[in-house]
Order: C-alpha cells, then structure tokens, then sequence
C-alpha cells in the first residue's frame, strides 16, 4: 500500500537556566541587528563576540540569539552559538535539543541523536528530547527504533497530540505491529477531520482485507485532501477489489493525469502494484514506481570473501505457503545445483506450514523465518548468511519490506516474479524477464538492468498434480453443453473495457457462460448487475467456490477457453490454465504485466491466441467458438505436450537460470 503520510513534529526547548546575566554589548547588538533585518551584521557581530573570552554568565544570552539565529533560517549560525554555549554550560537540556533540531536541518543526523539521548540519559522523560528523537528516527525510515522512542514519548505524556499518536501508528504498521490500528483511532479522536490519519487507518484496514471498513474513511480523507494520488488510487483499488466501478473513469483519468504531471517534490504517490491494473505504458509505471515512499539507500552489503563455487542464493518472500509466487518458483529452487549454488529462503511475514511450505524446506538449505524480526534484522541475518544474490519475490506487493533491500542485504539484490514491472529503486541491479515480455528496447523505463533468460522468464512446477477423480460441470453448475469462457483472475484485474469486451463474446456466442473465481458478495452481485446493463443475464455469470489447489487445478479442464485479462494478466493462473491443458486467450500490451502472458503462450507454441487489440482478441474468440474441432486440437496439444514444452521444462529452465547468474556473478566473487 506504499508508505503512509508523515506529519513533523519538532518540540524547541524552553529556556531553563539557574543564573541570570547580561549579555555582553556586542551580542546585544548582534540581537538588534537581527531584530532590524541586518543578517549579515549579526553574524559579523556574534563572530567577534565569541572570539572573546566568555563565562558562564553569557551562555543565556547564547542561547537566546541561537534560537533567533535558528528562526531567521541560519542554521549554522545557530550551531555555532549553541556549541559555543555548552562549552559554558556542559550537558544542558535546552542547549542540546535545540542544537540536536539545527544539526538535523543542516542533514547531521547522527550528532543530533547524540545530543537527544545525552539528554535522555540524565532526564528518561524529557518530553521534548523523546519528541525530536522519535521524529529524527521516523524521517529516517528506522522505524523500530522510532516506535521503541514513541513508546516512551506516549508513557510519559499520555495527552500527546494526534501527530505523535499517528507517527507511532506509521511505526507500527510498518513492523506489522498489532497495535497500528489502536494508534491510528486514537489519533483520529484527538483529529477527526486530518485525511493523513483517516488514510492511513484506511490503508491499514485495506491490507487485513477489510474493504467495506476502510471505505469511508478513504472516502472521507478524499473529500478532505481529493489532490492527493495515493488516497485516489487506492479507493480505486477497493473500488475494483468489490466490482464497484461507478465511479472508474474520474478516478482512473484522476490518476493518470497525475502521474502524467507529478512533482517529486510534493510527495505524490500512486501505488504501483494498483497502477499496473489501469496503465499500460511502462513510462507511467517507471513514474508511479520511483514516486513510491521507498526507504533511503543505506550502506552496502560486505562481499563475501569465498573465491570460488557454490554461490549463495537467497529468496526473499513474504511468504512460502501455498501463494501464487511460492507455487511457480518451488520446482526452480528443488533443481538448481547445489555444487555450484546454496539457496536460503527467507520468510519475510507469517507464513503457515502446509504441504508446499514443508516441499521448499526440503529443497533449500534453510528456510528461515524472519516474520517477526525487525529489518536491522533481517539484514543482519542475510548478511551472516552470506547471500550473494538476494532475489525479492513481492516487490511493489502489500507490506513489502523494502528497508531489507534498501540495506543492501546483498551485493547483487534482482527483483523476480513477484512484481511485473520496474520497482524504480537503485538497490534492485537486475530485473529478471524475457525478450517477448520486455523487448530490449523498453530498458529505457526500467531502473534496474533487464536481465534475459531464454524462453519465458516465469518457471514453473510441472510436479503439480490435478485432483482425481476428475471433477463434472454439474459439480459447478455449468450447462453441460454450453461454451464455457473461465476467467480466474482476481477482480481487481477485471476493469470495465475488459468486461465489455466479455459480455460482447456472450452475446456473440448463444449460451455461453463466463466462469469466474470466487469473490466476496458484493463483488458478485456488482458484476452481475453490470452484465445485466449490458444486456447479459446474471444466470450467464457463474462463479466457482474456494477449493484445494489440486481440485483448482483440474476445474480447468471443464472449460472450453481461459480469457486473460488486460493490462494486468493474471499470470500465475495462466500458467495453471496451460498446465491443465486449457488454451489461453491474451491480449499483449506494452508492459510486462501485459505480456507475461503472451510469453508463456510463446513457450507453449501457441502463439495464434496472443491478441494486439480489442477487436482482434474479439475476433479469435468468436472464431474459436465456432470451430470447436480447432479448439479441442490446441487443448490436444497443449496435454500432450505438457512435459516436453518449453514453458514446463524445468530441466531446461534451470541450467538456462544458473547460466544467467553464473554470468553475472564474477563482481560478487572475489
């Protein structure tokens, strides 16, 4: 969902000092000049007068002209006259925090720590130091040692304002901290009407899944803040989770013209892994992608000092259960080399322990699980393990962890299969892909360098098995003799052109029936009562229930042709379709995400159902339709082709990965 919104918080010490004096003449004027606009004079004067001999009498008069030295925006100035003060006075509170807020607008983040936790370490409670150090570690994205700060902060002032109360709350949901939302809604009480907090519970609610809840309050920080892309596009994003696409255009055309116009400076956002379901242009994606709240480039990872053979590998993922990713990339990890590679596994969120989880434990070196650990962590973990190549599997995906990449867990990091597109980062060195899904050319809208593997870049598992006995239609309520269209992909793939485009082959097509996933309520009677405004009877809508992989798997075998979505495809299920012998209909595009799956119909040798327009994907099916003895040959070929077919040769697929890395790999060695 990206990174929430930030609200600055800097608390400036009071004065508090046990003795009285007056300044010396020439800070005294040094404060009138200041007073009368004459910058360059006060300063002039201030130099000369702490090149005198002070005492501990003139550390006040220091420290006033300091803080209006630090309000005229002359934060060197400032520095300058509140070190000079601590030199009177060693270890005073005020001096400090205020020097720690001047080194921290100059960009000397680690001194002002130093002087917030001096103060800390002889006044635990200063109100004000806990303020500034929480704020200086969030704006550093450290936000475990953030939330550990705002712990203290909201122990010892309960009443904090709704700012402390919703950075702790960004802290937490970051950490995947159970107390976010008590955060957000408390912060929310003390500020009912600041569309950052009612965003940032919005999102929350977004990522545990619950729509109907996080609706209004997007809803309502739009109608507070509509200028702000990231609140536009993720109620967009709900929109198409429940089939509601009343108001598609505004929002999409919102969008778009946003991210055609965005100024980095103003920190808009667009969730990218969202932008992928309405925009085909990788130029836009590569835009929406570095515009992201990604975390700062930290240090670089130490190089292993092996020389030779086995590289280490490791395969970051938020989780290794029964998931799209993990499904696609089990067989891969079960048949690299393990002379030549040592793969490691990293669980990076809850995972649970089912049959293909125990399948890549077996497969892996180790199968760590860093679920809870904080990304310092994680890191370090990695970094012990001595990973060479780190390969992300979510990317742009709900509670990624990018401060892990950010850290240069590893000398080589690849972003892989988990996001189809750019992550826009410059702590991602490759991009893995193929030439039919990223043609050479489009390297100009990625950050990372395109790296090419032969054939199609997605593997996959050709050890997955169908549930026997084979299921009928009459198990789902399919007419027997009816053309069955099957489109599995998730609804928020499924936007209004694509779904005309549908509706357009039902009515071409008598009978037929289009077979979709299963969906929350809502969403089903959304897109039935849109199908009904298009002249379709719901009856012609059939959705299928939640069932066990291989049960999933062998459904496809009941239908006559998949029909993939665009621009998003839905590649994973695709691959699912091929493999169960079912043809697949795409419409390529420009961006990966629009030909992931047309590579896959390339390395299946059916290149004759890869569409380049609307009209044309219309056409293929129609004509399909009307010749079943075709259709019943391509469904023929692709059964008995499954285990000699490029696209399921993991044999081949391997050796062609371990090439890829093995020549890549020289800068890690050493």
């Amino acid at each position: 969902m990206g990174c929430a919104a930030k609200i600055s918080v800097r608390v400036i010490a009071a004065r508090r000092f046990s003795i009285t004096s007056t300044p010396d003449a020439l800070l005294n004027d040094a404060r009138r000049a200041l007073a009368g606009g004459r910058s360059a004079d006060a300063i002039a004067l201030f130099d000369r007068a702490v090149r005198q001999a002070l005492d501990v009498r003139h550390a006040e008069a220091l420290f006033d002209i300091g803080n209006l030295f630090a309000s005229g925006g002359m934060a060197p100035t400032a520095i300058a006259a509140f070190e000079r003060a601590l030199e009177l006075v060693p270890g005073h509170a005020g001096l400090l925090i205020n020097l720690g807020v001047q080194l921290d607008c100059v960009g000397e983040r680690d001194r002002a720590e130093r002087c917030y936790r001096e103060v800390l370490s002889r006044r635990p409670n200063d109100i004000a130091a806990l303020a500034n150090l929480a704020q200086l570690l969030f704006t550093q994205e450290k936000f475990a040692d953030a939330l550990a700060v705002y712990d203290r902060l909201v122990a010892a002032a309960p009443h904090a304002p709704a700012e402390i109360w919703n950075n702790r709350g960004v802290c937490q949901r970051r950490l995947r901290d159970a107390g976010a939302q008590a955060s957000f809604r408390h912060a929310l009480s003390l500020a009912p009407d600041s569309p950052q907090i009612l965003a940032n519970l919005g999102f929350l609610l977004c990522e545990q899944r619950r729509f109907e809840d996080a609706r209004p309050l997007l809803e309502r920080a739009h109608a507070l803040d509509p200028s702000r892309l990231q609140i536009t596009a993720q109620l967009l994003d709900l929109d198409l989770q429940l089939a509601d696409w009343s108001d598609f255009e505004r929002k999409r055309s919102m969008i778009m013209a946003g991210m055609q116009d965005i100024d980095e400076g103003r920190r808009q956002t667009v969730p990218p892994f969202a932008f992928l379901c309405i925009c085909d242009d990788p130029a836009l994606q590569l835009r929406a992608a570095r515009s992201f709240a990604w975390p700062q480039l930290e240090a670089g990872a130490s190089r292993r000092p092996a020389a030779d053979l086995p590289l280490r590998l490791g395969f970051a993922a938020m989780a290794f259960h029964d998931h799209p990713v993990p499904r696609l990339v089990v067989e891969l990890l079960e048949r690299l080399d393990r002379t030549k590679f040592e793969v490691f596994a990293y669980a990076l969120g809850p995972d649970t322990a089912d049959a293909l989880r125990m399948r890549i434990a077996t497969a892996v070196k180790a199968l760590k699980d860093l679920a809870t650990a904080s990304s310092a962590d994680a890191v370090k973990q990695i970094r012990t393990d001595q990973i060479d190549i780190l390969f992300d599997l979510t990317g742009h995906t709900e509670q990624a962890r990018s401060e892990i990449y950010a850290a240069r867990a590893a000398p080589v990091q690849i972003n892989f299969v988990g996001f189809a597109g750019t992550l826009g980062a410059p702590y991602y060195d490759y991009v893995m892909t193929d030439a039919t899904t990223t043609p050479v050319t489009e390297q100009v809208n990625f950050s990372e360098t395109l790296l090419f593997v032969d054939g199609c870049y997605l593997p996959s598992d050709a050890q997955r098995t169908l549930a026997e006995p084979s299921p009928s239609r009459a198990d789902y309520g399919l007419p027997s003799q009816a053309f069955i269209f099957a489109a599995h992909s998730a609804p928020y793939k499924i936007i209004p052109p694509m779904f005309d485009l549908w509706m357009r082959l039902l009515r071409e097509v008598d009978g037929s029936v289009l077979w979709l996933r299963p969906m929350r309520p809502q969403a089903e009677e959304n897109l039935k009562r849109e199908a009904m405004s298009r002249g379709i009877g719901q009856e012609r809508l059939v959705f299928a229930p939640r069932e066990h992989v291989e049960r999933y798997l062998a459904r496809f075998v009941l239908a006559d042709l998949y029909l993939d979505t665009y621009p998003f495809g839905s590649h994973t299920t695709v691959n699912d379709a091929l493999f169960a012998g079912l043809p697949v209909l795409t419409l390529a595009g420009r961006s990966m995400a629009a030909r992931a799956s047309a590579s896959q119909l390339t390395a299946a040798d059916l290149p004759e159902l890869i569409a380049t327009s609307h009209d044309e994907y219309a056409a293929i099916a129609i004509a399909l339709a009307r010749d079943r003895p075709r259709l019943a040959n391509l469904a023929s070929k692709l059964r008995r082709g499954r285990r000699a077919s490029p696209l399921f040769d993991m044999n081949a697929y391997a050796r062609g990965f371990q090439d890829t890395l093995l020549r890549i790999s020289h800068p890690v060695r050493r």
